[in-house]
């Protein structure tokens, strides 16, 4: 496998700048680039195959909760808050997915300031054509890993999330700079 030149980089960059700066911890700093890195790479490989379909990450994760959701769809702001995704724009991205016939928008009959988006059959038989090839794209980019590898990154990468969620909301940017 060639030397990943990109990592290298960065290795030796923060190893030899980051001792200078108070607070400063190899580890974590290590850590994080990798994190970044990896979740980079993850995403220039997907958006490849996903751009195929006319999809992006955002797309694909609002169909996937339209379609497990409830059946009478979700309102705009629920869609917002559990979204893996950016939701500042979740007006845009439910009027692009509309315009493509894969959701439609509908009134609540009992509160008509309340809207739901719900997705189509059109955005149904997309998702049964792209899981199986999506499935076999994270299997072949994780092949490298064991079960027991794969088990343990995930409960490091969610215990590293738990730490960023409560350690990020506790310190301000005050606190950080001390």
């Amino acid at each position: 496998m060639p030397e990943d030149r990109r990592e290298s980089f960065y290795h030796v960059r923060v190893s030899e700048a980051g001792p200078r700066y108070k607070g400063f911890d190899l580890l974590s700093t290590q850590a994080m680039l990798n994190l970044i890195y990896t979740y980079d790479v993850f995403h220039q490989a997907s958006t490849r195959y996903m751009a195929h379909y006319g999809l992006s990450k955002s797309s694909l994760n609002i169909l996937l909760l339209l379609r497990h959701g409830p059946g009478e769809g979700m309102q705009l702001h629920d869609l917002g808050e559990l979204l893996l995704v950016s939701r500042a724009n979740i007006t845009g991205l439910i009027d692009s997915l509309q315009h493509k016939g894969w959701v439609e928008r509908v009134v609540d009959p009992s509160d008509r300031r309340v809207r739901y988006a719900r997705i189509t059959s059109k955005a149904e038989a997309l998702l049964d054509e792209f899981m199986p090839v999506h499935y076999r794209h994270v299997n072949s980019l994780l092949r490298d890993l064991s079960g027991e590898e794969k088990e343990t990154l995930a409960a490091l990468l969610k215990k590293a999330r738990r730490s960023m969620t409560t350690n990020g909301a506790e310190d301000s940017f005050e606190t950080a700079r001390s």
